[in-house]
């Protein structure tokens, strides 16, 4: 048996059990497409990573459900870059790094706080004929706004709600919101709504991925971000906010959030509360 060093990073949080986990295992170049997925599936989390060789950047991400690889995913990104800078896969004096993914190059960045920061692959918004009127006997009778199917490396169909309180109120259609999902090429549907204080709240969710419902997800909070843009709410929450999400899962993850110009750039704190082997 060969073992592998492994972490499970808390993320979007700094309080341990309130974000949400990554599974991430080092030097995995000669682990198999067949066993990554395995452990995937095995650790049971939205997302398990593993950390091996580039000769393009610091270190090369791959990322997988428990269902399939990804281009890109947000706190797998963010959460794997915390367990690189505490290993010394990357040297704790670099305030700059880069990582490699099927999406490309994705410059990360950190400060002396411990927030790490990525810029995500570009937003574009896919042209869809989804309406709102399509969403409501999927995610519930309510008034769905300006419905977006957004790629940040995964799809996301990204929709606001009317009214702030209903986020919390809604009744998924896991079957039909599969159904939806693969018809328009999309991980799942993120949906957001905006509290009196002009706090964006944000859930996700992608049952066709194994995953019902998102704790804390990065990529949707960025396609929030291309969303928030296209339709210039940052009128009213600015192009640099703090997102919360997981309440609905007993958790408190805070998504920190930059629209400059078409970018968008997400970021926060994560804490390791795994750190041990996995023997193959």
């Amino acid at each position: 048996m060969t073992d592998y060093p492994f972490k499970v990073v808390d993320v979007f949080t700094d309080k341990p059990l309130f974000g949400n986990p990554v599974a991430v295992v080092f030097n995995a170049d000669d682990i198999s497409d067949e066993n990554m997925q395995r452990i995937a599936g095995w650790t049971n989390l939205s997302e398990t990573t593993f950390i091996c060789a580039s000769t393009r950047a610091d270190y090369r991400l791959r990322i997988f459900t428990p269902g399939r690889e990804l281009p890109f995913a947000g706190h797998p990104t963010i959460g794997s870059a915390h367990a690189a800078l505490e290993t010394d896969v990357v040297s704790k004096e670099k305030r700059s790094f880069t990582q490699d993914c099927l999406s490309g190059l994705i410059p990360i960045q950190t400060d002396p706080a411990g927030v790490i920061k990525a810029r995500v692959p570009k937003p574009r918004l896919i042209p869809t004929d989804v309406t709102g009127e399509m969403i409501r006997p999927i995610m519930g009778a309510r008034t769905w706004l300006d419905p977006m199917l957004i790629d940040v490396g995964p799809h996301w169909l990204v929709t606001r709600l009317k009214d702030f309180d209903a986020l919390y109120e809604l009744d998924v259609d896991a079957p039909k919101l599969v159904d939806l999902s693969r018809e328009i090429d999309a991980a799942g549907m993120t949906v957001y709504a905006v509290d009196k204080r002009n706090t964006v709240h944000v859930r996700a969710f992608a049952p066709g991925d194994g995953v019902f419902e998102d704790p804390v997800c990065g990529s949707g909070n960025a396609a929030v971000a291309a969303h928030v843009n296209a339709t210039r709410l940052y009128e009213q929450v600015g192009k640099a906010y703090t997102a919360r999400q997981g309440a609905a899962l007993g958790r408190d993850g805070h998504i920190q959030v930059a629209i400059e110009g078409d970018e968008v750039f997400i970021g926060g704190h994560s804490t390791t509360v795994v750190d041990g082997k996995i023997s193959l």
